[in-house]
């Protein structure tokens, strides 16, 4: 018997709706439209008293309401959206508690922006004219007869003929000095003609990079190799395999297990996404790829222009593209066959978006894994505890490469010939003879205290005194780490102790003499840098605390012969100077790098032997519970940023706590230690992975009306957990935010404690304004 096709469609339309469960509304397909209307396309309907953009979720034989109106048009013939990324959508708004609109509009092509009919259009593909020479030599005396300029129309066809096929214009123009009229009169005597081509905006069409061949794997490379291998081939889109937890120490080879998924997953004719925090501040990461796949990598970062974003776009979907490398954001690119989602440095807070909808990117990728079959595997040599705490449970497959690899023997035994060393710290494994290894940097504990009592008042203690004469008197390179910019951290009045705010957050004003002004760092307030205390009227205004703009300034006083490079966000705004920075760094143009945590992370740089972290006591005491899991993952990556060459190397970390065990086992690289010690602490205090977390966050203008908010959702809350039989206690607040006044706006949050806390918030109606965070990276 024949169905008769769907007469009706349901529409999601991009404005907010008060609908938890299915926002979306029924539409009558008119007959002219019968069979064109397909899931994933964009139609115009009418919505009230206006015409507006929606997005077709799905078919119906019956409408699920008495009346519709029919649909008016279809906006965009091919689908804009897959059916796997909107059921990706539809579980990201179940989870963040986002509407649903907001998070269909991350899966949508760059550019589009379906608010109205005038601005759905996404842009165009840029298009080149071309001009080809359609006779041969022989004809063109006859077809140049009774012209002008002979002689130049004749130097246009003879550059057309030596290109042998179609050339842009604007190379004519630039070759010959031709212009416009003179192509389109030889067009007119029918000796060239005319075609369009798209030119592709692809951000890595100037990138060169040398073929690079697979290395050996030690042995436990190759282990690991063989379980990811085994599960890429056992995978199916209805067994998709478990997500892998890959924790190995820095160097360890993590990076060539990537790229070798990353080729299976090809031969498998699937496409690979490879996620990275920050796309600038792994250029190396990129340059690997891009050697190893040549042609068939493409690009996403915020940083792309939108031309460059649409293309690559497309070219993903035409399955052009197989394997693409990019920030947060490229987790929903579409993908028509996606085989492999690896996500290097999971740990990383920039995978969580601050922005609603507030996912984070290692749930969003599993889920997309899940649904597409693909295998998920997490990088990290100080993975977070909520990742460890899964692997341990069995939720995933944790693999570990304890070991650095350091290159082949031989060489190496070039490069220690070629610098004319008389030793290096590497050795062959056994088991591998020809691949070397080298141990984790020695990293020595400075008590600062000490050195206050033996009358060292200096930033720099003797030990990293001692290491960096040493260093800069062998021609080796320094990175010293501090993880605060500015010239001073707050300005203050040694009268009466007044000290300098940003008026619209209430934090202090951080000093930057580049900049000769007080510059906030939450909002972007700056004022200038005051003589007299505004308070007292006291000339005993003086700069206090330290940043990376300070520290060179000490290190030009201390090291005048050493060639200084600072590396922070000032000086750093974009992937460009990134990728700048870095290469001159390499090609050893400065002795000693200043930097903030950008420096702490996807950066191989072999002749660093010193590592220094001035203060590893910066965010250690903040009143977040990430607190000294934060500082424990910064210490272990920047002391893995030394001895990664020939010569080893050692990281100083200097303290006024030397005893807090998050110092203690990142000395010690003990990453299982920390581990422990910590998710036992959270389990007590009831914090993650024991526990998850939402926090509910509300701010205005009027701090006391903020405050009513936070209470009357307080008692709300308190009642219904008391009505699922739990604790008042899981609760915490209503409370003024650490950060209590941010650019104007007072904030109260209140913190939910909760095994499922997506699932219990969706039953209570949370009034408009509110920030809903399930799973905060950020307490602050």
């Amino acid at each position: 018997m024949k169905t008769s096709p769907p007469h009706y469609a349901q529409v999601l339309i991009f404005r907010p709706v008060f609908a938890k469960e299915t926002p979306f509304f029924d539409y009558e397909i008119p007959a002219q439209l019968q069979g064109q209307i397909k899931p994933g396309i964009l139609v115009a309907v009418p919505f009230r008293d206006q015409l507006l953009p929606a997005l077709v979720v799905t078919l119906a034989a019956v409408p699920s309401v008495p009346r519709t109106r029919p649909l008016k048009e279809i906006l965009q013939p091919e689908p804009v959206l897959s059916t796997t990324l909107l059921a990706l959508a539809r579980w990201m708004a179940r989870e963040t508690l986002a509407p649903l609109h907001e998070c269909v509009k991350l899966m949508l092509p760059p550019g589009m922006k379906p608010a109205s009919l005038e601005t759905v259009a996404p842009p165009q593909s840029k298009t080149v004219r071309l001009a080809a020479l359609s006779l041969p030599r022989a004809a063109w005396d006859e077809k140049l007869t009774g012209l002008q300029l002979h002689s130049l129309y004749r130097a246009i066809l003879m550059f057309l003929e030596q290109e042998e096929g179609p050339v842009e214009v604007s190379v004519i123009y630039a070759a010959t000095g031709a212009k416009n009229r003179h192509l389109k009169m030889l067009q007119q005597r029918g000796l060239l003609t005319f075609q369009q081509q798209r030119k592709l905006r692809d951000p890595l069409a100037e990138a060169h990079y040398t073929l690079e061949a697979a290395p050996l794997l030690i042995p436990d490379q190759q282990a690991v190799w063989d379980e990811v291998a085994a599960l890429l081939t056992a995978a199916t889109s209805t067994q998709p395999p478990p997500p892998v937890l890959l924790l190995g120490v820095t160097g360890s080879g993590k990076t060539e297990i990537y790229l070798r998924a990353t080729e299976l997953v090809l031969s498998q004719k699937k496409q690979a996404l490879m996620l990275v925090p920050e796309i600038s501040l792994t250029p190396q990461t990129v340059r690997r790829f891009m050697a190893r796949f040549p042609g068939r990598v493409g690009l996403w970062h915020s940083g792309m222009t939108g031309g460059e974003r649409s293309d690559t776009w497309r070219r993903i979907r035409e399955g052009e593209l197989t394997v693409l490398v990019g920030a947060r954001s490229a987790l929903f690119a579409p993908f028509p066959q996606l085989g492999l989602i690896v996500m290097d440095e999971e740990e990383e807070s920039s995978y969580k978006s601050l922005r609603r909808p507030y996912y984070h990117t290692r749930e969003t990728a599993a889920e997309l894994a899940r649904q597409t079959g693909a295998l998920l595997i997490m990088g990290s040599a100080t993975p977070s505890l909520e990742a460890h705490a899964r692997a341990l449970q069995g939720r995933y497959r944790l693999l570990q490469m304890p070991k650095r690899i350091l290159s082949q023997r031989q060489q190496l035994e070039g490069w220690q010939e070629q610098l004319h060393l008389s030793e290096s710290h590497y050795h062959a494994l056994p088991e591998t003879p020809d691949v070397c290894t080298i141990e984790l940097p020695p990293v020595q504990i400075v008590d600062m205290r000490a050195e206050l009592k033996t009358g060292n008042r200096s930033i720099f203690s003797r030990p990293l005194q001692q290491a960096l004469e040493r260093a800069l008197s062998q021609k080796e390179q320094i990175i010293l780490f501090l993880n605060r910019r500015g010239t001073a951290t707050h300005i203050f009045c040694r009268d009466c102790g007044w000290v300098a705010h940003c008026p619209r957050c209430e934090i202090p004003l951080t000093h930057h003499r580049s900049l000769g002004s007080l510059c906030c760092h939450r909002c972007n307030h700056r004022e200038p840098m005051v003589s007299h205390c505004p308070q007292c009227g006291s000339q005993q205004v003086r700069a206090f605390g330290l940043g990376t703009e300070g520290l060179v300034e000490r290190v030009e006083k201390r090291w005048p012969d050493a060639k200084l490079m600072r590396w922070d966000h000032d000086v750093a705004r974009n992937h460009k100077t990134h990728r700048s920075l870095m290469a001159q760094f390499a090609a050893g143009k400065a002795d000693i790098l200043v930097g903030t945590q950008m420096i702490a992370r996807g950066l191989d740089l072999p002749a660093v032997t010193v590592v220094g972290v001035i203060s590893a006591d910066v965010g250690l005491h903040l009143p977040d519970f990430r607190a000294a899991e934060r500082t424990f993952q910064l210490l272990m990556q920047v002391a893995g940023r030394a001895g990664r060459g020939l010569l080893g190397g050692q990281a100083l970390i200097q303290t006024y706590h030397p005893d807090h065990y998050a110092i203690q086992y990142a000395a010690a690289h003990d990453y299982a230690g920390f581990a422990q010690y910590e998710k036992e602490f959270r389990r007590r205090a009831g914090y993650p992975p024991a526990i998850r977390l939402a926090r509910l966050l509300i701010r205005g203008r009027d701090s006391r009306q903020a405050q009513a908010q936070a209470e009357a959702l307080a008692a709300r809350l308190k009642v219904a957990l008391q009505m699922a039989g739990l604790p008042s206690s899981d609760l915490i607040g209503p409370a003024p935010a650490f950060f209590a006044r941010v650019r104007g706006y007072t904030r109260w949050h209140l913190i939910l404690r909760h095994v499922n806390p997506a699932a219990f918030l969706r039953a209570i109606t949370i009034p408009p304004g509110w920030r809903v965070d399930i799973d905060p990276v950020n307490m602050l």
